[in-house]
């Protein structure tokens, strides 16, 4: 039942104005019956469903409070719903309470609601929230297929597991009874319906951090930072509000095999910072820019030249690496092991961890290459046999094959010269080698001595100043040997 004053309103509207000089009179003694009901509804305000009002108790009934809110009517709210926790009731008429306004019903009275007006007032709230896009506050109260269910006060709101976190979760339950804060993802006043996210707002902490960060870092600059994670080409290392990464040629000037090897997840560790990508929010870090690269001086610590001795790290087909100093190895190429060897598999020779002694024969400090050489510590005997045997001495050797380019003769225990065809004397017609045959011991000249090729060219030619006694002394040699043959 609601109480209608329009009639009274009105009589005592019209009444207002009836004594004869009021202000009153002239101005509503004309006006109709319907103009005077119109102004009398523009008293009353406008309300919309929805919305929260204040309005003042008129009278409380076993069932109902009649509430006026200021229209044209007073609404009524069930009794029990001003009941506090114990069941007790403890308004009184005259009280002021706020209400919601839930609707108007076909006679145009409204319908009001207590219990309402706290999840009406949250709704609004989070409405303002949503449209500002400022974080919520709420308490995962329980879990459920797909993810949570959040008390946002007064309101149940929904956050699928995937909105939970950034990272893998390996204990879901751990996040039931826990306060946190959220970014609304989706919010329907109407059906009150509302998705949070707490995923979003910790992505959007990360960026605005990561953006101080850029703004806070400059190539060049030295920090300490803390390593998250270690890979196999490298290291990521957290700053505060960026993770940067040192990649594996940038943690020292030699060789590494494995980041783990030297560091551990967790470790404080100072960097350089090398590059920034601004566009692309990635940091560039190096450790080893902090400390002088060996290979700059090596060059005067080990001279050209210098004899070092180390330990055989490596042994391959094509050589040796052995260890000038902690992390900087050099190789001895197969060609460099021996001089009268021909070395085919150098690890028939040697062992690794073995130590041995080699000589500095080159520094690349462009491409940090060190070439040394073994034989080089030992003196080169074609050398030996080069001051040995000048151009133009005479030598006695046995002639240990004849070929069809020349007589290779043996002069001394494992060196033969070649006698070349072209310097075999002969008459016109004949061939100048068929006086000859292995073991014949004939004497021959020196050319020349060639130490690289391992070469001795000989020469059966007098020269200039033999061309007297001698001359005919080889060609009697010749001659003598020729007659056995045909003997």
């Amino acid at each position: 039942m609601h109480t209608d004053y329009t009639s009274d309103y009105t009589e005592e509207f019209r009444l207002s104005g009836s004594e004869p000089g009021d202000t009153g009179e002239d101005e509503f003694s004309e006006m109709s019956q319907e103009d005077l009901m119109a102004l009398y509804e523009e008293t009353f305000r406008g309300f919309e469903a929805g919305e929260i009002v204040e309005g003042r108790v008129v009278e409380i009934e076993d069932e109902r409070v009649l509430i006026d809110i200021g229209y044209k009517a007073e609404g009524e709210v069930d009794r029990s719903e001003f009941l506090d926790a114990d069941g007790s009731f403890h308004l009184s008429v005259g009280d002021t309470v706020e209400v919601l306004l839930v609707q108007k019903d076909e006679d145009g009275y409204p319908v009001l609601s207590r219990k309402n007006v706290e999840t009406a007032r949250r709704l609004n709230e989070l409405a303002e929230k949503y449209e500002a896009g400022e974080p919520v506050s709420g308490r995962i109260v329980s879990q459920k297929k797909g993810g949570f269910i959040v008390d946002m006060g007064a309101l149940r709101a929904f956050l699928p597991a995937s909105q939970l976190d950034v990272g893998r979760i390996s204990d879901f339950s751990a996040w039931v009874d826990t306060e946190q804060q959220f970014l609304i993802l989706q919010f329907d006043k109407k059906n009150q319906n509302i998705v949070l996210s707490r995923r979003a707002l910790v992505e959007q902490e990360r960026q605005r951090r990561k953006e101080e960060a850029l703004e806070r870092l400059s190539p060049g600059d030295v920090v300490e930072g803390t390593i998250s994670n270690i890979t196999d080409y490298g290291l990521f290392v957290d700053l505060g509000g960026i993770v940067g990464l040192v990649h594996v040629s940038n943690l020292s000037w030699t060789q590494v095999k494995h980041p783990a090897s030297l560091y551990e997840t967790g470790e404080t560790i100072t960097v350089q910072v090398l590059d920034i990508d601004r566009q692309n929010q990635k940091v560039t870090l190096g450790v080893k820019q902090l400390i002088p690269n060996p290979w700059d001086d090596l060059h005067e610590r080990y001279p050209v030249g210098s004899v070092i001795a180390g330990s055989i790290k490596k042994i391959k087909d094509f050589g040796v690496f052995v260890a000038i100093e902690e992390g900087i190895n050099g190789l001895v190429h197969v060609s460099d092991l021996s001089w009268d060897q021909e070395v085919k598999k150098p690890s028939q020779h040697y062992k690794k961890g073995e130590t041995v002694q080699a000589k500095i024969l080159d520094i690349d400090r462009e491409n940090q290459r060190v070439r040394l050489g073994i034989k080089q510590l030992h003196p080169h005997p074609w050398q030996e046999l080069a001051q040995r045997y000048l151009p133009g001495a005479w030598v006695s050797g046995t002639v240990s094959s004849v070929a069809s380019f020349g007589l290779f003769v043996e002069i001394e225990e494992g060196v033969q010269g070649l006698v070349h065809v072209s310097e075999v004397p002969a008459e016109k017609g004949r061939d100048p080698l068929e006086n000859f045959a292995p073991g014949q011991t004939i004497n021959a000249r020196v050319l020349e001595v060639l130490p690289e090729e391992k070469r001795i060219r000989l020469t059966l030619k007098p020269g200039p100043e033999d061309s007297g006694e001698l001359g005919r002394q080889l060609q009697q040699q010749m001659q003598a040997h020729a007659s056995e043959k045909n003997a």
